[in-house]
């Protein structure tokens, strides 16, 4: 839950229209279940108030964790911390990548609560957590997917900072992304339409500004990802008071999504399903599950082109990139490259020499996500990719 009241917001609203959503990742979404989120809300309530030392909180921790090993998950870590005289335990569940199994996309929510169940604040970030971790658990993901549930938001992000200083900062993880969903449950009775999409505009210590701009990179692409795979429309906040923020302070690269229509029963006993939108965490669960397919890069078949494959040795970077890509071509044939937008219109068409390595200018384009196609001189598609425009 946001902690701070008298914050100014800068925000706008996209319109996207004509784009499309990859096949695969449209089929993983069409999956998500209602009944699902709802039952994991309604077993999140059940457990009662989640403060620091409580059986409830103990409670809730053990139903996590089954909830993840049924899911088959096995890289299932209790990190422990200390808070006062309680011992408060972090629920990590790593899904390891293919091809970049040491670098991070991290997927977080806290599970801890304030005066009440908290079924809004955070069980609608719990719900969707387990939600997403159901879905892409045999899926392949080039990037890592770690799942984390944090303890201690309420008393001040006490397990994320232990995370993210004790953790990640001394062990030197390779963070690609922290992508943190807290409190999205809405108002019920509202038309809950819209999700806000958080960057980061932190300047001054202990936050830093040179993360800034992957974070609005990342965020613009959250706010399309969202759009194409969800009822739901956006607006773009700045993130505050939740478990990205210690991330932030080190340097790493954030965004989430925090409800739009800001309850005000959170951290009272009135924070219970009767006071939120159910239909409006499904919607945003569906979205949720898109930007993490997309984020880790999510594949389902050798025919997709992944960076770096071991079954091909051509290969595009950086991605995201902001003005010049390199392609390498170690194919003994020329291979056309086309660029598309979302909409599958091209917007770039060019040959690339065999066994070259060549940079190319891209600085024209808009920012925004495009497909590149690899394809051999008889006009046959070999490889497909999405790459972000920054």
């Amino acid at each position: 839950m946001k902690k701070y009241f008298l914050v100014i917001l800068l925000f706008y609203s996209y319109n996207i229209f004509g784009q499309v959503s990859d096949p695969f990742y449209q089929s993983v979404v069409n999956n998500v279940s209602y009944d699902s989120v709802l039952n994991h809300l309604q077993h999140f309530e059940s457990f009662g108030v989640k403060s620091p030392g409580s059986t409830a909180l103990t409670n809730t921790r053990n139903w996590l964790i089954s909830k993840y090993q049924a899911y088959v998950y096995t890289d299932i870590v209790q990190d422990d911390f200390t808070y006062f005289t309680n011992t408060l335990t972090n629920v990590v569940v790593t899904k390891t990548g293919t091809l970049y199994p040491n670098t991070f996309v991290i997927v977080s929510g806290h599970y801890d609560t304030s005066s009440g169940t908290g079924t809004n604040d955070n069980g609608s970030g719990v719900s969707i957590l387990l939600e997403i971790a159901r879905l892409i658990a045999t899926i392949n993901t080039e990037y890592s997917v770690r799942f984390i549930n944090f303890s201690g938001e309420e008393a001040g992000l006490r397990g994320s900072k232990h995370y993210a200083d004790d953790i990640a900062e001394t062990q030197g993880m390779d963070i690609r992304l922290v992508f943190n969903i807290d409190e999205v449950g809405g108002i019920a009775g509202m038309a809950n339409n819209t999700i806000s999409c958080e960057r980061d505009q932190s300047s001054g210590y202990p936050s830093v500004s040179t993360n800034n701009t992957a974070s609005s990179a990342f965020t613009d692409t959250l706010v399309t990802l969202t759009q194409l795979y969800s009822a739901l429309s956006t607006e773009i906040t700045g993130a505050y008071g939740s478990d990205y923020m210690p991330f932030e302070y080190n340097g790493e690269i954030i965004t989430g999504y925090y409800e739009n229509n800001e309850s005000s029963v959170v951290h009272t006993s009135n924070d219970n399903l009767a006071h939120l939108d159910t239909s409006y965490v499904f919607q945003i669960a569906k979205a949720a599950t898109g930007a993490t397919l997309y984020f880790a890069r999510a594949y389902d078949d050798v025919t997709e082109i992944n960076e770096g494959r071991a079954d091909r040795g051509s290969s595009i970077y950086p991605n995201p990139f902001s003005g010049r890509l390199v392609i390498r071509n170690t194919s003994e044939s020329i291979e056309n490259i086309n660029v598309l937008d979302l909409r599958g219109v091209q917007v770039a068409g060019f040959m690339v020499p065999a066994l070259s390595e060549r940079s190319y200018d891209f600085s024209y384009l808009n920012s925004g996500l495009y497909i590149i196609e690899i394809s051999d001189t008889d006009g046959n598609v070999l490889e497909r990719k999405k790459i972000s425009k920054l």
